[in-house]
């Protein structure tokens, strides 16, 4: 069982190709691809978004990671959370303080200017759906038009997936970090 969904164990060749890229470093299927799998609409839409916000923007590690995963921490989609904490925040140069500073109100150990407006917009879409002027402002004082886009974008996409990972029931796979509880 996944969740909600029984697991999907892939019966064609094509459905096992396309999930083979998203395991975890010990083998095991990351819990949202492998729940979308019983829709291939879905497992395409969700490939494509993803590998657009992990490979196709200029955004470097340390702030799309900072910025998925508050996303996932204020959504309280521990799964999707503790995946990135576990194959993200080493390449995203993120301390232990700094991941759990995610899931934290105040988010207090976070380094720099950029860091604290992405959680600033994760922050602001999560509660508003929306960005209000002050903050456009700071952002465009700190990021490009373009890093503004795909900033969006990563908060959106995530957004979807923390949905996802809700609505589905989706559970952390073992031995991976739990996401706490200070945060709402």
């Amino acid at each position: 069982m996944t969740g909600r969904l029984p697991a999907l164990v892939p019966g064609d060749p094509e459905t096992r190709r396309l999930l083979d890229p998203y395991r975890l470093p010990d083998g095991r299927p990351l819990p949202v691809f492998q729940a979308v799998a019983h829709s291939r609409a879905a497992l395409d839409d969700l490939r494509r978004a993803t590998a657009a916000c992990l490979k196709g923007t200029l955004l470097d590690a340390r702030v799309r990671e900072v910025t998925i995963l508050r996303v996932c921490a204020r959504a309280g989609a521990e799964a999707e959370w503790a995946v990135h904490v576990e194959m993200f925040a080493a390449e995203a140069d993120l301390s232990e303080a700094e991941v759990l500073a995610t899931a934290t109100r105040d988010a207090p150990v976070l380094r720099s200017v950029r860091d604290a407006l992405a959680v600033r917009l994760a922050d602001e879409i999560h509660d508003t759906s929306t960005v209000s002027e002050d903050l456009w402002t700071a952002l465009a004082t700190t990021y490009t038009p373009q890093e503004i886009v795909e900033l969006l974008l990563v908060v959106t996409q995530y957004h979807k997936v923390a949905c996802l990972t809700n609505a589905l029931a989706l559970r952390a796979p073992a031995g991976l970090p739990t996401l706490p509880r200070d945060i709402d």
